[in-house]
């Protein structure tokens, strides 16, 4: 199979390379956004009412192999929830009991 180059692209003209100092320091002035301001939970006015917060969680070893025999057992041939999934579960399951009371 025979190979051909890519086209090249006509070479810029001298004279478009060259722009007025002004106008570059006038852009620079009026500054920009970054994607942060643009987001709508970004906004002040607009605060998000349940934010998501991380936290950090310590097990120990046989906790979670515990909790990584239940998952397989509970997938029954699947692909098991990941622990995270697993745990948020168990999370929610119980504020329900909680709520319950």
């Amino acid at each position: 199979m025979p190979v051909t180059r890519a086209p090249r692209r006509p070479a810029r003209p001298a004279e478009t390379s060259a722009v007025d100092e002004a106008q570059v320091q006038e852009v620079i002035r009026r500054g920009g956004s970054v994607a942060a301001d643009l987001h709508p939970s970004a906004l002040p006015e607009e605060e998000e009412l349940d934010a998501l917060k991380n936290v950090q969680l310590r097990l120990y070893e046989s906790q979670i192999q515990e909790i990584d025999v239940i998952r397989k057992k509970q997938a029954r041939g699947r692909r098991p929830l990941s622990r995270h999934a697993w745990l948020l579960q168990a999370i929610e399951e119980k504020l329900d009991r909680e709520r319950q009371t």
